[in-house]
């Protein structure tokens, strides 16, 4: 009979090891099977990366467009894996190995959070893998914000394991998991604090503790208020009425496939239905419900946007949907049928991923070709119109130019107090706030400043770039000009082209 129950436990570990392997490779297939991985931000937040590392490469001319801008900012994590991996791989497999880790280590960080949290649920954390590939949350280029995310499940597990059973181990890491997480993000920093505090008062945990979770959190008040004194940043705040605040949750089940997203949603309300329904009915962790409650609460009032920070409030319901698990307490087997209800989605959502980023690359292969038609170290205007506002991996597909040609591009993210990146360069820029809004161009500024512009679904645009200079490339929605100048300018760009070429 203890053979029996031995092997017993072997299998069911074997089944997990395999699940947990199989979960894996779903999630890493679409950044590791392609070429271009289909998120938006990424090639832009990748190249100020590359530059970063390269200023002083004697290959390229960066250093005399870009410079280094290291502070105590937040959001600084995703630059510092990014710079340190180009020591020993390239630009290219640093990315997917930063991507790889902000896709998996959600739901691991889940299972680990709800192991606290909500002993013997821990199943439920398969929820999270849909969070992990989510078109909002991560496949817009969120990576910090996922990344926080996962940091900040970790920083509860930790802190709940402390109210339990305090220990030097807890004692040292908290501080320490506290002050990377600021390093990450602010957003997953400050509700990890509201998080703490609204559970601390609801479990009447004791005024020491509570203190002691608050000093937790000055280091990294202190490293911001530092970081911010003196920014001339914008300060703008926008926010949303109350139908699009209610239509904004549903960006919690957003992928590339409005089909499967529908039946995400359907069969999600189903899920909770069902799990209500029979004679054992789910208990209430109320802990919890107090905590969703103050995050609902926060979300319902918190700005669109601030500055640069676009869509700011909708970044807050990742953490609403996985820490929302905690509040809930169903039977083991419910728990388990509800956890393969949530495999069963991912693999389907996962499944079209990957064949929507397999489909997307000879597009995309096209637009590259581009690039071979702009010499190296060239000052490029992209002009990418998305005023549709849906989906456009395109929108910054350009700034793999900046890794492949060096090219100078004012409109790389160097959002000041937010990336470690500066354009020292002083040219014309036609873009608002976070490449976010095309002003009226300056057709006489384009010509005077730049050797090139990339123009990408604007067809507004082609007379006027075809007055002041000489189409090189065109491949679909994308054309490329090449500005003319006088005989001089034209003969130095000739000379680069053919350096570039030698290469």
């Amino acid at each position: 009979m203890q053979n029996e129950t031995v092997s017993q436990k072997a299998a069911g570990r074997g089944a997990r090891m395999a699940l947990m392997l199989a979960a894996a490779t779903a999630l890493l297939a679409p950044i590791w099977t392609v070429r271009y991985p289909l998120l938006i931000d990424y090639p832009n937040h990748l190249a100020s990366a590359f530059a970063l590392a390269h200023l002083n490469d004697p290959a390229f001319h960066l250093n005399q467009f870009y410079a280094a801008d290291w502070n105590t900012y937040p959001y600084l994590t995703m630059d510092l894996i990014l710079v340190g991996l180009q020591r020993f791989v390239s630009i290219d497999i640093a990315g997917r190995l930063l991507l790889s880790l902000s896709v998996v280590s959600v739901p691991a960080a889940a299972w680990f959070f709800l192991r606290r949290a909500n002993p013997g649920q821990e199943s439920l954390a398969a929820w999270s893998l849909l969070v992990s590939t989510n078109l909002f949350f991560f496949l817009y280029g969120f990576i910090n914000l996922q990344l926080g995310l996962a940091l900040c499940l970790i920083l509860l597990g930790v802190w709940l394991r402390h109210l339990d059973r305090p220990s030097v181990f807890s004692w040292c890491a908290l501080p320490l998991l506290t002050i990377f997480l600021y390093f990450t993000h602010l957003m997953s920093f400050g509700v990890a604090g509201l998080v703490m505090t609204i559970y601390a008062l609801a479990a009447r945990i004791g005024r020491r503790q509570l203190i002691f979770c608050w000093t937790l959190f000055v280091p990294g008040a202190v490293l911001y208020l530092h970081a911010a004194w003196g920014l001339q940043a914008s300060r703008v705040l926008q926010f949303r009425g109350v139908a699009s605040k209610a239509t904004g949750l549903l960006v919690a089940v957003l992928s590339y496939s409005p089909s499967i997203d529908f039946i995400t949603l359907l069969v999600a309300i189903a899920a909770v239905l069902w799990a209500r329904t029979g004679k054992l009915r789910p208990e209430w962790n109320r802990r919890w419900l107090w905590v969703i409650g103050g995050l609902f609460a926060l979300y319902c009032v918190f700005p669109a946007s601030y500055g640069a920070g676009m869509d700011a409030d909708r970044r807050l319901l990742p953490f609403l949907v996985i820490l929302g698990l905690a509040a809930l307490r169903v039977a083991p087997g419910r728990a388990r049928a509800l956890a393969a209800v949530a495999a069963v989605l991912f693999v389907l959502r996962s499944a079209a991923l990957e064949v929507q980023s397999l489909r997307a690359q000879p597009h995309l292969a096209s637009l590259a070709e581009s690039f071979r038609t702009i010499p190296q170290d060239a000052r490029v205007l992209p002009l990418v119109d998305w005023a549709d506002g849906g989906p456009l991996v395109e929108r910054h597909f350009w700034a793999y130019g900046v890794i492949d040609g060096g090219w100078f591009s004012p409109v790389l993210f160097h959002d000041p107090g937010v990336q470690p990146f500066a354009i020292k360069a002083k040219f014309y820029n036609p873009y608002g706030d976070a490449f976010a809004e095309l002003k009226p161009v300056d057709w006489g500024a384009v010509r005077q400043d730049y050797d090139y512009v990339w123009s990408f679904r604007s067809p507004q645009f082609s007379r006027q770039l075809a007055a002041i200079g000489t189409r090189t490339f065109e491949s679909g929605d994308l054309e490329v000009f090449r500005i003319t100048r006088d005989a001089s300018d034209l003969a130095d760009l000739g000379r680069k082209g053919a350096v570039r070429g030698s290469h």
